[in-house]
């Protein structure tokens, strides 16, 4: 199992033939088990997507106006899952933009940064080279923060379950 770094998210990641293999003979032998393993591996990985959420739930960096909608949506956008498939099998914590306010969809990856640039009220015909270009500071509220939360705790919850799922079977009888 590792913990890696991708384009929109972090993930921890377990071979996914095993993975995939280990799941289709859970279910077959108990769902209920297999149900109980899913959901606490999701349980471990919202420990770390609270966190994020928090971070999100923060004011601007800069105060100014800010009525917060766009954090708002990154907020009930951050969502974990997990998936037992063959090619991507782990738990996966992301931030969507796709429900952030018409003309800030780049906000999930700028307020992201530690400071970024933006136009301030460009005006209908202006051309982009005669707009008035700000900086801002940002709120990286993604890797660090997970990092932070996925910290032993989490981790070994995750390698429980499954040490748990693998104690039931062994209990049980051959699969």
């Amino acid at each position: 199992m590792a913990f890696l770094q991708a384009e929109s998210g972090y993930s921890v990641v377990i071979d996914g033939e095993q993975w995939y293999r280990f799941k289709q003979e859970l279910d077959k032998f108990d769902p209920e088990l297999a149900r109980s393993l899913r959901r606490r591996i999701k349980a471990a990985g919202e420990t770390a997507a609270k966190k994020v959420q928090e971070e999100l739930g923060l004011p601007s960096p800069d105060g100014g106006p800010d009525s917060g909608a766009g954090r708002r949506a990154l907020i009930a956008a951050t969502k974990v899952s997990v998936s037992f498939s063959k090619r991507s099998s782990g738990a996966r914590i992301v931030t969507s933009g796709r429900g952030l306010p018409a003309g800030h969809e780049g906000l999930l990856k700028v307020y992201n940064k530690a400071s970024f640039r933006h136009p301030v009220y460009p005006r209908q015909g202006m051309e982009r080279s005669d707009w008035t270009w700000v900086n801002q500071k940002g709120r990286p509220y993604f890797g660090s923060v997970i990092m932070r939360a996925m910290d032993e705790a989490v981790a070994r919850e995750i390698f429980d379950a499954v040490d748990d799922a693998v104690r039931v079977i062994g209990a049980k009888g051959p699969l």
